[in-house]
């Protein structure tokens, strides 16, 4: 290969650096793509062998003696959303509750997960339930809608894993595409996807219920909002209602 093909593959990689990020979990770091302001990357952090060295459980034992489970969170997202594609292929009415997925693309830390930016009405990053909870702007009426999104959950049965609250974005979805709806709404952003071993519950929507019922009711609580498991919603604490 000669330098200027050299110098054209380079370019292709998307630099990226850890302090950059926009936010930080424990498997990944999140950036804004630089070309696209309505996608995200997502970067896997690389997890090595010795920090499943402490604990004789199952997790740790799976991760320590198969690596490629280290990842499997991210598998069975793409997993998910592919059955909720091909489950509704010729319904052109059908709106993915979840963040769009949009494959890969090559970083200086490796393979980052393309996906969804949902913006607020300024076109910055839309906060999640859990902030806005906290920053005091969640509302009746946001508590009115968000329980009509999770009603709409259990209606597709989606494949639950993780339904804490920074898991719920509320803003605008496409923000900078031409012709895009710009009307507010509820988009889970991450969380879901089938991470067991037996994935009994991508074959079983009473499974996926019963998964959405036990990840509701052990979800983060945030002060100020508690679940309800017999009416699979949210409500105020009685002490933190806001006023209508």
């Amino acid at each position: 290969m000669n330098k200027t093909a050299l110098t054209a593959a380079s370019e292709d990689i998307i630099p990226l650096d850890p302090k950059d990020s926009i936010a930080e979990g424990g498997e990944r770091w999140v950036f804004r793509h630089p070309d696209y302001s309505h996608i995200l990357i997502k970067m896997l952090k690389r997890r090595k062998t010795e920090m499943f060295n402490r604990w004789w459980i199952f997790g740790h034992l799976s991760q320590r003696f198969l690596p490629a489970s280290r990842y499997r969170s991210t598998a069975k997202q793409y997993d998910e959303y592919r059955r909720l594609v091909m489950e509704n292929l010729f319904d052109p009415g059908f709106e993915l509750p979840v963040a769009h997925l949009y494959g890969f693309v090559k970083t200086s830390l490796g393979y980052g997960c393309l996906t969804e930016r949902i913006t607020d009405e300024t076109g910055r990053t839309a906060p999640n339930l859990q902030q806005r909870i906290e920053a005091g702007t969640f509302t009746e009426a946001d508590r009115k809608g968000l329980n009509r999104f999770v009603a709409r959950l259990y209606d597709i049965s989606i494949c639950a894993a993780d339904m804490g609250p920074a898991n719920f974005v509320h803003g605008y979805r496409g923000a900078s595409r031409p012709g895009s709806n710009r009307v507010p709404q509820w988009v889970l952003v991450d969380g879901f996807g089938d991470r067991y071993a037996i994935t009994a519950r991508s074959y079983s929507r009473r499974i996926r219920l019963r998964g959405m019922d036990s990840r509701f009711r052990k979800g983060k609580k945030v002060r100020g909002l508690r679940w309800c498991s017999d009416k699979r919603q949210f409500e105020f604490a009685d002490d933190d209602r806001p006023a209508t």
